[in-house]
């Protein structure tokens, strides 16, 4: 249970094309049940802590307004932009601008995670009241044995011990977050998830245990192993 005394926002990034997938429309537009990859990230994030949403989505998406989201709060949408982090801060304004404050929190999910449990979600949540942190995110460590290659072959082994793999949620201080992504634009960096521009910084995200049921949908084989996932799942 979250403190009542922290707001927190909700943001889903659903502006990407999915390139890799290959399918003829975005992925978070495929059907995993008798819904859409979205409809399924969004019902995941339905709970009474979170009273808002704000879906980015491409301007020139013709899907979204066909469809119905189960979430009991406020839905509004941003348009995104040309690279992730771009979307991300319009999403952000939008939230500045429904008269958000510096100390909120921005809760930041992908359009392509729709098997988020709801223990993780509710654990992310509950490290927001104790975190000295500006921000909070899943993450699993990492199990396999990894390799760095080049050419095709082998170079060396890489220690798998400090490494996680990162998920989302990803939470972040709003104030906090204004100020690393102005930093990202002011200095083009490049970065892959919201917590990679705080770790270039120098300020310090908090990393919560996640599952490994909470996959993201990237290749056209993973949506058979996540509609089984969302068959077991509460």
């Amino acid at each position: 249970m979250i403190d009542s005394r922290q707001t927190v926002h909700a943001l889903i990034v659903a502006a990407g094309k999915g390139s890799r997938f290959g399918a003829d429309k975005p992925k978070q537009y495929l059907k995993i049940t008798d819904q859409t990859v979205l409809q399924e990230s969004v019902a995941r994030l339905n709970v009474d802590e979170l009273k808002n949403l704000t879906l980015v989505v491409a301007e020139e998406d013709g899907y979204v307004d066909g469809l119905s989201f189960d979430f009991d709060g406020r839905i509004r949408r941003a348009w995104g932009g040309a690279e992730r982090w771009q979307s991300v801060m319009n999403g952000v304004n939008d939230i500045r601008n429904h008269g958000a404050c510096d100390d909120d929190w921005i809760l930041i999910h992908d359009a392509a995670r729709p098997c988020l449990p709801k223990s993780d979600l509710m654990a992310v949540l509950a490290m927001l009241n104790h975190t000295k942190c500006e921000g909070v995110i899943l993450a699993t460590p990492v199990v396999d044995t990894l390799k760095q290659v080049s050419q095709g072959h082998v170079v060396k082994t890489v220690d798998r011990n400090l490494l996680w793999q990162a998920q989302t949620p990803q939470v972040f201080r709003l104030k906090a977050l204004e100020e690393v992504l102005s930093q990202v634009a002011v200095c083009g960096m490049k970065i892959t998830d919201e917590a990679s521009g705080f770790e270039i910084l120098g300020r310090k995200v908090e990393v919560v245990a996640g599952s490994r049921l909470n996959m993201k949908l990237t290749y056209a084989e993973d949506l058979p192993l996540l509609q089984a996932i969302l068959s077991i799942l509460i």
